[in-house]
């Protein structure tokens, strides 16, 4: 079983279920309701601004729900994006907590979207007249270029015939990760090929999408309504499962509707993670079926007005017969069984596709498995038209991400980041490609998203109101849907086939080295910008940093840039690439995104070169690289490549000529223009404010073509300026990845990783600006330094200021400070929570907990019906009280052992001092209390007297340090033990002498010892004394222990005692003693008395201690309030039990 089961996640539940109310508030309003008056500092006819612990609460009205599309809202304050925006529950509000001050004097507030202000292709977006002058340049370039090669089509149907089966356990059958107390459905389409044993397995998941049409939507917004149409978007890349089954691939397509019904209302990372797991648990139950195990979900309803659930149990068998069956789109029978799926997975060699959101998705699966001890085979990863929320570095395993030129839903094609974050966070063995689709959009990828190929919910996602730019659908590069879908299913086939098949024959499809096409899509225009295995790679410099080794000369000059220039965003430690008047939409490699909004990205050299006095002649620009030594012997390399761009100052197009020199001074030079005109030229769009892109391209010149010159001694290469498109000798580049390489496609290496993360937090405001700690952390020690940037989203400029950290090795937490802002003044909301991410990091993997809370307390009161928060107190050590968290320490108790009804006093220490302590017996909160000055809280329990009996763990948590303390407690029930010695015993030397024990209690069964007693004065001591002689043991029956002692005793004087041994449910007990002496029998006599006279019985309650256990639901709670505001936090459930164990 490969699972996830961090400690942390428990104390989440403890503290979610005491401060919930208050910060699910300050998230985001529950309904479209307007927020509470109180606290309104500025307001128009539909927003407000709000005060807010630590900040403000921006709320913007819609006048209806918001397409569900994969690019993510903002709001746009006074022309300024302040953020990501979370959804209300009902669709019909929009929110952001910050801490920026400006927002206090808003004049307006709008809407807006992360890829760019431009409207959704669903919300009529107005006119746009793009201007485009006509590279007749470019086209003599191209037209003198040698035609393509068509390799084989990847997509032509293979030798194995296909069965297609669908599954379906129910709407709520498995938990979602990531998005508290939701459940989704596990539900999918099988395509299952005839080739037989263990197969190649791959995953294709769809993203965010319209998940119910038609009808009357559910408020809990998933499942549909009951006269709603579930869109089945997993059904709409059948093309692809048919193409690889019929190849000898099981494929499965998975639903995830359930997710994207509540990503943006309630998923920290906008559902990165519960689109993951949801691939992985797809992937445990393919691993149980595969082993011929049971497979069995729990469809859980939402709770009835009554509060009544049901629970539906479906077996595997019975989901695939359930999917025949289902009122909304039955599937049709394909007689596939449970047993027909053993033995039919290679869960070694797993492939994953995602779309969209499902892009990201995919790769936080990949993430997510090399987090676990026992990972799956996970050797191949495809994100198509992805989202990247969380600037995530994928490594080990190849990746082709694909981006669709006219993308009108993720227009700022952010997945490109994928790749330029991960090509070099690892120094991994990896084939590597961005594979650029032009003329494509973000739908018809999937025939369920595509107008006239299902009947619901389809559209293209450029918008239709575009009539004159490269992407208006009359444009004649412009691909039909059908077009399109047939280069989604050719190219993921190939990369699939490459990959995990191994089938080099595809390789020339994402490696670079040549311009791609098959012959089913010989129409299309896709560039592939490739980086190849570190194995197959001589990098002579990436250009993403100031280096002796690359200088300028004659009228050019060079700098290292990065990011682009944004109204709201923190400059990088380097000069932007792009400024404001360039759309962050037209500049893939450096658009922001939601959790690493001011993250370095992409750092490039931006080399300029100014003309002559005769405009037209080329310029003396130059920028020359030295080579290294050690790295100068390129012979066993077959191509040089580089990627590049023009400048954003080159109107239509520039040139550069490339030289390579070896060490005797002899050069060989070839123009860009005549290897790759697409890398020197502006790509198509004009003056359309999303298109125009900049995008680097690669160049690749073959080393067979190097005549005249020593590879085995590359000294240098240079970039020379020369006159393009433009006719001018001005111009510019940018340059990043020059290197010698051997275009290959190395297996992917499954391996455990080391994954980052962070330890939420809460901190009380305070009265003016302060600091806060957060812990960033590892799983586990590394032998290499770690890197990763932390990103604070939600608060002021200052605040929001990306850090870099780095863990030395070994090292596992480092803690991150926070700029924070405080007043003295009463506020709408008991908190504010600013979200936390881990993003971008080197040699380790974003982990589960990447995207943590910083929580900031209203500790000046609270205005409105909303109860304040409890109290977190003084922060301390971030990464101690970390430690604290996970590990937990010792709770002292005034006993180990209580009866039902008696106190039992409970000590915690080493607390924050002030902050609220949560003591709990099992799973119930039962009593509070406030540290004091030196971390001490103690609180005093009382079980009911019908409490369940048994152990239990106590346990105490800190609601602001997380700390964690816990001690075993038992709940026993009181019993008594009388003595006595039967009437026929004989007190005489050698006679059998019986001692009758009975045991008196609510619980009796046991054992009784009959112990001899060393001290008489101490009888309850002898519970204890390891020094008393046991004479006899015997079993309690219906309350009676009897035990013979039938070799009876010697002659003396005795003190003996009968001991109840402890139980699981009774606690021990001794008797009184009981004393006699057994005499010597007659020399030939027959037999006589004993001279001791007659033995006196006697009884006693035994002393109770305490332990613990799981589970207790009876103790009482003397006077608690949790949340300062009269809120009684116990609810008392009593059990009864007549025995256990």
């Amino acid at each position: 079983m490969r699972t996830h089961s961090p400690l942390r996640a428990r104390i989440a539940v403890v503290t979610t279920a005491l401060i919930a109310p208050a910060l699910l508030f300050s998230s985001a309003p529950a309904a479209s309701a307007v927020a509470p008056t109180d606290g309104v500092v500025a307001s128009g006819d539909d927003w407000t601004v709000t005060t807010a612990p630590g900040g403000y609460l921006v709320t913007f009205q819609l006048d209806e729900a918001l397409p569900i599309v994969s690019d993510a809202p903002t709001i746009v304050v006074d022309g300024e994006t302040i953020g990501l925006a979370t959804e209300s529950a009902d669709g019909l509000s929009l929110s952001v907590v910050t801490a920026d001050p400006s927002v206090a004097t808003a004049r307006d507030v709008e809407k807006g979207w992360a890829s760019g202000d431009e409207e959704k292709a669903a919300e009529s977006p107005s006119v746009e007249t793009t201007t485009e002058e006509t590279n007749d340049v470019l086209l003599r370039q191209m037209s003198r270029l040698a035609p393509f090669a068509a390799t084989e089509d990847p997509s032509d149907l293979g030798e194995f015939t296909v069965t297609e089966a669908e599954y379906d356990f129910g709407d709520r059958a498995v938990a979602l990760a990531g998005i508290g107390g939701i459940r989704g459905e596990m539900t999918g389409k099988m395509y299952l090929t005839s080739a037989s044993g263990e197969r190649p397995t791959v995953i294709l998941l769809h993203g965010r999408h319209g998940s119910c049409a038609t009808g009357t939507s559910n408020p809990l917004r998933w499942p549909c309504g009951p006269n709603q149409v579930n869109v089945r978007s997993y059904q709409g890349y059948e093309g692809t499962g048919r193409a690889l089954a019929s190849r000898g691939y099981n494929v499965l397509s998975i639903a995830a509707n359930a997710v994207n019904s509540n990503d943006n209302q309630l998923a920290l990372d906008y559902g990165a993670k519960a689109r993951g797991q949801l691939i992985l648990d797809t992937l445990s139950m393919l691993d149980a079926a595969n082993s011929a195990k049971p497979v069995a979900f729990d469809d859980i309803s939402w709770p009835a007005a009554d509060g009544t659930v049901t629970s539906v149990t479906r077996t595997l068998d019975e989901a695939l017969t359930y999917a025949t069956k289902r009122t909304d789109a039955p599937a049709a029978a394909a007689g596939v069984t449970a047993a027909s799926l053993a033995g039919r997975f290679d869960l070694d060699n797993v492939g994953i596709m995602g779309h969209s959101r499902g892009g990201e998705g995919a790769t936080s699966a990949v993430t997510l498995n090399q987090a676990l001890e026992d990972p799956f085979g996970i050797v191949s990863v495809l994100p198509l038209a992805p989202v990247d929320f969380g600037r995530m570095t994928i490594p080990d395993v190849p990746m082709a991400v694909f981006l669709p030129y006219c993308d009108g839903d993720v227009s700022n094609q952010q997945g490109q980041h994928m790749i330029d974050d991960s090509r070099h966070a690892f120094g991994d063995d990896v084939l590597r490609s961005a594979v650029w689709i032009m003329g494509a959009n973000h739908n018809f990828f999937n025939t369920v998203w595509t107008p006239g190929l299902y009947p619901y919910s389809t559209s293209d996602d450029w918008t239709t109101s575009d009539t004159t730019s490269s992407c208006a659908r009359a444009d004649a590069t412009r691909m039909s849907p059908e077009q399109q879908y047939q280069v989604g299913v050719s190219y993921m086939t190939g990369f699939f086939r490459l990959t995990m098949g191994g089938e080099t024959q595809f390789q020339s499809l994402f490696d670079g080295s040549a311009t791609p096409t098959t012959p089913r899509t010989s129409y299309a225009d896709v560039r592939v910008m490739a980086s190849q295995p570190a194995s197959a790679t001589t990098l002579v410099t990436d250009f993403a940093g100031a280096s002796s080794l690359i200088r300028t000369s004659g009228a050019a000059s060079a700098q290292v840039c990065a990011n682009a220039e944004t109204s709201s965003s923190i400059a990088p430690p380097m000069p932007y690439c792009t400024l404001q008047d360039i759309g962050t939409s037209r500049v893939p490699h450096w658009t922001p995104v939601r959790f690493g909004l001011n993250v370095t990205a992409t750092p490039v050299t931006r080399v300029l070169w100014t003309g002559g006095s005769n405009p037209a002649a080329p310029s003396t620009g130059e920028l020359r690289v030295s080579v290294p030594q050690g790295q100068r012997d390129v012979s066993s390399r077959s191509q040089l490549t580089v990627k590049m761009a023009p400048d954003r100052t080159v109107p239509l197009g520039t040139d550069v000529t490339i030289s390579v020199i070896d060490g005797a001074g002899q050069t060989f030079s070839r123009k860009v223009s005549e290897i790759n005109p697409l890398a020197i030229n502006r790509m198509p769009g004009g003056t359309n404010t999303r298109l125009n892109k900049i995008v680097l391209q690669q160049v690749t010149i073959p080393v067979s073509e190097m005549s005249g010159i020593n590879l085995a001694d590359v000294r240098e290469v240079r970039f020379t300026a020369g006159v393009g498109a433009d006719g001018t000798g001005a111009g510019g580049l940018y340059l990043s990845d020059l290197a010698f390489d051997t275009p290959t496609s190395a297996p992917a290496v499954v391996q455990t990783r080391t994954a980052v993360n962070i330890a939420s937090t809460t901190i009380e405001e305070g009265s003016g600006p302060g600091t806060a700690d957060v812990a960033v952390y590892l799983n586990r020690a590394e032998t290499a330094p770690v890197t990763a940037f932390v990103s604070v989203l939600g608060s002021a400029t200052v605040a929001s200021a990306v850090q870099q950290v780095t863990f030395a090795p070994g090292q596992t937490c480092v803690t991150v400070t926070i700029p924070t802002g405080g007043d003295s003044a009463a506020s709408a909301n008991p908190t504010s929570a600013f979200t936390v991410s881990a993003t971008n990091s080197t040699h380790a993997v974003m982990g589960t907990d990447a995207f943590g809370r910083l929580i900031v307390r209203e500790d000046d009161g609270v205005t409105g019906a909303l109860p304040e928060a409890p109290t977190v107190g003084v922060q301390g050590d971030a990464c101690a009280e970390l430690a604290a968290s996970t590990t937990p320490g010792e709770l002292l108790t005034s006993a180990e052992d209580v009866a039902p009804g008696e106190p039992l006093t409970l000590t915690g220490t080493g607390f924050r001092a002030g902050e609220t302590v949560a003591f709990s017996m099992g799973d119930e909160i039962v009593e509070s209390a406030v540290a004091d000055a030196d971390g001490v809280a103690e609180v005093e329990v009382t079980s009911a007297e019908d409490a369940e009996l048994g152990a239990y763990t106590a346990s105490a948590l800190g609601l602001g340090s997380g700390r964690v303390l816990e001690a075993t407690v038992s709940l026993l029930a009181p019993t008594s033990v009388d003595i006595a010695l039967s009437e026929d015993s004989s007190l005489i030397e050698g006679e059998p002498l019986t001692v009758i024990a009975t045991v008196t209690g609510e619980v009796t069964d046991g054992t009784v010892s009959v112990i001899q007693v060393s001290d008489a004065r101490a009888r309850f001591a002898a519970a204890e004394a390891a020094e008393d002689v046991v004479l006899g043991t015997a079993e309690v029956v219906d309350g009676v222990a009897t035990v013979t002692l039938a070799e009876g005793l010697d002659a003396g004087s005795y003190a003996i005692a009968a001991r109840f041994e402890r139980t699981e449910v009774a606690s021990a007990s001794v008797s009184d003693t009981l004393e006699f002496t057994i005499v010597v029998a007659s020399d030939g006599s027959g037999g006589g008395s004993g001279t001791g006279g007659t033995p006196a019985a006697g009884g006693s309650s035994g002393p109770l201690a305490m332990t613990g256990g799981t589970g207790m639901l009876g103790f009482l709670l003397a006077g608690l309030t949790i949340l300062g505001g009269g809120i009684a936090a116990l609810i008392v459930r009593r059990r009864r039990v007549a025995s256990i164990g």
